[in-house]
Order: structure tokens, then sequence, then C-alpha cells
């Protein structure tokens, strides 16, 4: 049976990669505005997806309240003290969680003293939730507004040593914010809208340090849009899920963990063998 052997191959596979100690290069981010909930149950099915496929590099975004919701000094409440520190110690053996706390610009219009104090509260949390870095949302992708996001990213890098910086335009930016940034959402958006020419892929431009982030998918996204994203155009992160626009990020997909067995078999080089094995 094709599911018993799609299964069995994920296993050899997620064996295979834990005993060479490597991360596969393309990675996911998941923009985790689900409240935790007491007990972290809305995060549960998230936590052991992370665990169950630990060759894959995770990208969470923390996202209280539009950001740290608190002033520099603050705390998050109690479920996220106990849910981050939960996100943090899946990954702590495969070393594939980055967690990133949520930070808006509008694009570039919203007070410099407020997106320094959204940067200085994630830096002042405890250890145990404090994230390794910002994910910076509604970018402007105008050369024009770089000198601020380059304050932005040495604040970062103030606060939080070799802080992980993720911009978010959700387009194409001028090439030039590639030089402070470690990743670049360049598309966000309807599952529908993107193709490869949605992504300007060059030196200065690397598909690498690129992300695609896709809403109102299938229930079920087909392996060869993953297999586009992650081995033909080798972006570096990716995430699609089902939901409508309005609570994309609210929800874990419903075809979540098929999503990552697709992510991992799409850029393991031993698959198209594996996958061929009969049962």
């Amino acid at each position: 049976m094709i599911g018993h052997t799609f299964l069995w191959s994920l296993a050899i596979l997620n064996i295979y990669f834990s005993q060479s100690f490597a991360l596969l290069l393309s990675g996911v981010i998941f923009p985790l505005y689900l409240y935790p909930e007491t007990g972290c149950t809305a995060w549960t099915s998230l936590i052991t997806s992370i665990q169950n496929n630990n060759i894959l590099q995770f990208y969470i975004v923390v996202n209280p309240n539009s950001g740290p919701d608190g002033a520099p000094g603050s705390t998050p409440n109690a479920d996220y003290q106990a849910c981050v520190p939960a996100l943090r110690a899946v990954g702590s053996a495969a070393q594939n969680v980055k967690l990133l706390g949520y930070v808006l610009t509008g694009y570039g219009t919203r007070s410099s003293t407020d997106v320094n104090n959204d940067i200085d509260t994630y830096s002042g949390w405890p250890s145990a939730y404090r994230p390794d870095g910002i994910f910076f949302d509604e970018v402007s992708q105008d050369v024009n507004l770089l000198p601020t996001y380059q304050a932005y990213a040495s604040r970062v890098h103030q606060d939080f040593g070799t802080g992980f910086i993720t911009l978010n335009p959700g387009t194409t930016p001028d090439a030039s914010y590639y030089s402070i940034a470690d990743l670049i959402i360049s598309f966000e958006g309807f599952y529908d809208d993107f193709s490869a020419s949605s992504l300007v892929i060059s030196s200065s431009t690397p598909s690498r340090k690129q992300g695609v982030i896709l809403h109102d998918g299938p229930t079920q996204a087909p392996f060869q849009i993953i297999n586009q994203l992650t081995s033909i155009l080798d972006v570096g992160v990716s995430f699609i899920t089902d939901f409508p626009q309005a609570v994309a990020y609210e929800n874990i997909p419903t075809g979540w963990n098929t999503f990552l067995g697709n992510m991992i078999s799409a850029q393991a080089p031993c698959s198209a063998a594996l996958f061929s094995i009969p049962r």
C-alpha cells in the first residue's frame, strides 16, 4: 500500500539524516499567531510534528499580540511562558528550531521608538523563552527606507548578539535589503497567485535567503509545488496553508504532516529509490 510505503520511507529518511547530524537545506517557517491555550493544547500537534521531522529546520514566529504584548522589562503571560520553552525543548537535540519574535513595522511608517521597544522587550525575556531573533513584518521594499531597517537590524544585533533577522515585505524588495537579513519573505500571498516568476533570484538576491508563505491553498498541497520550492527554486523556507488569509496563521494547516513529509522527500538524495521500494 502506498500509505505504508510512504511512512516507512520517511522513517528511513529520518534515521539516515539523524545519523548524519545534518538538516535539510530548505526549511519551514511557521507564523504562529495561534494562542497556545492552557497546557499548550493548541500547539501540541506542532510540537509533535517538529519532533517527528527533526531533519527539517523550523523557524517559529512567536506573536503574543501583534508583538510581545508589553513594554521593555515585561514578560508574556503564563501560557506563553510555559509553551514557548516547549518549542525550544523539542528542537534542542537536533538544533532544528529557531524562535523569532514578531515585530510590526508598518512598511516603515510605524514609530521607530515602538519598533525598538518591541525588540528590547523580546530580548529582555528570560532565556527559557527568549527568541533567537526577530521577524519584522510589513517591511518596506523601498531602497529609500533601507537606513531605517539597517538601524533595526543593528538594534537586534545589539540586543541579541548574533540575533537571527527575518524581513517580510511579502514581495521582492530592493536587493540591498539582503545584506541586512538572514531571511527575506519574498512572496506572501494567495496560493493560486504564486509561480516561479514571482521570485527574483540572482547572486545579490540568493534563493536560500528567500522564503515563500502561501495561504488559501488546497487541503493537501501537491508534491510538485513543494518540489519546485525546495529542489528547483531552492528557497530557504516555505509555508503552505489551506486556511483563508484572515485566519491563515491562527490554525495548524489541515495537511501539515503531509506537507512536512513532502518537504523531506523532495530534498532527500535517496528519496526516489526509497519510494520505489515495494511494501
